[in-house]
């Protein structure tokens, strides 16, 4: 890890030189509560202070909601072509819990087999973090997914009339290298980041009760009274999956032209709430009850990847909880999970 250095006014240039020789994606004010990343013109245009937005910028980039996989033609054989499209971009102000739901994604999508869409974008992507305040629903502090150590090139951190900035790969070193006002670290910035940190981790007010959780929940899992009443008011309309930055499932289907003899196979944003998800032929369904796809959801969002990874699934990010109509709370779920046990 490289440390430097930048004041205030030197960053505005920065972001400048960055725009003038990048296409960058960065946050914009879209209205009152919320912000989206979006292409950024002028430096001007870049909400540093947002808050809140519906979807992961990293998962909107490298894992759209509906993307074209195979280019196919049909005659007296069938004619199919991969297609992996990807530009080179810059990330610009992604958050820390949003870069390790990308960590997340980025294991995911290498692990058990290469996926080489997502792995093209992700090689083309430059990832510039900085810290966001949390928003009332943010649990990220017990997820352990406040800070990140990996999955950016550059973060800045705003210690008031400057900005301490960590590098963690050579990408990064080389955005340093280009833009020579970046200056050395001295003892004394290692020490106010380090204040500074403590102040930012005390800004997240929503507390869990993660000790011991995996136990417990195995502990009730088949407590099917607890499970209706916590998916009682669900609508199974997959909110949950859809604005969570690590949810990863997808349907793959073909669309054919109006000449019937080309088409493509497309892969789109799935969702393990809504009830056709488990259906299978036969019209049998794995999971036919809201409450039982509920519970599936948790124990993959706080147990499965734990497990599998070392790390949860969940980044704490609330956007399930600001997003959901029935006001479903995964928070106060776990919290009612662990008050269930030590009945």
């Amino acid at each position: 890890m490289l440390y430097k250095i930048l004041g205030k006014n030197e960053y505005e240039d920065f972001l400048s030189d960055l725009i003038s020789k990048n296409e960058v994606i960065g946050p914009k004010k879209k209205d009152g509560a919320y912000s989206d990343f979006v292409a950024i013109k002028d430096p001007k245009e870049i909400d540093t202070d947002y808050q809140k937005t519906t979807l992961s910028p990293a998962k909107k980039i490298l894992f759209p909601s509906t993307e074209d996989l195979v280019a196919f033609k049909i005659s007296d054989t069938i004619e199919a072509e991969g297609i992996v499209e990807y530009e080179q971009k810059v990330l610009l102000g992604i958050n820390a819990w949003d870069i390790n739901g990308m960590n997340f994604l980025d294991r995911f999508f290498t692990t058990d087999f290469i996926d080489e869409n997502y792995l093209a974008k992700r090689k083309a992507l430059t990832v510039i973090g900085t810290d966001s305040v949390p928003t009332e629903n943010n649990f990220a502090h017990h997820m352990n997914s406040e800070y990140a150590i990996e999955g950016f090139d550059l973060y800045f951190s705003d210690l008031g009339d400057r900005f301490f900035v960590r590098a963690a790969t050579e990408k990064g070193n080389r955005l340093i290298e280009d833009f020579p006002r970046f200056l050395d670290t001295s003892e004394d910035d290692f020490k106010e980041f380090n204040r500074y940190m403590e102040d930012y981790r005390a800004k997240f007010k929503l507390n869990i009760n993660m000790k011991n959780f995996i136990d417990n929940f195995e502990s009730i899992y088949d407590k099917e009274q607890l499970w209706q009443k916590l998916a009682e008011k669900c609508y199974s309309c997959g909110s949950c999956n859809l604005t969570c930055p690590t949810c990863f499932c997808f349907n793959v289907k073909d669309d054919i032209n109006l000449d019937l003899k080309t088409g493509q196979k497309l892969r789109e944003w799935d969702s393990c709430m809504i009830p056709e998800y488990g259906l299978v032929a036969g019209d049998h369904n794995f999971r036919p009850d809201k409450e039982n796809r509920l519970k599936q959801r948790y124990k993959c969002k706080l147990i499965t990847f734990k497990q599998k990874y070392g790390k949860n699934s969940c980044v704490g990010c609330g956007r399930c909880i600001e997003a959901c109509l029935a006001k479903i709370n995964i928070a106060e779920d776990i919290n009612t999970i662990m008050k269930e046990v030590s009945i």
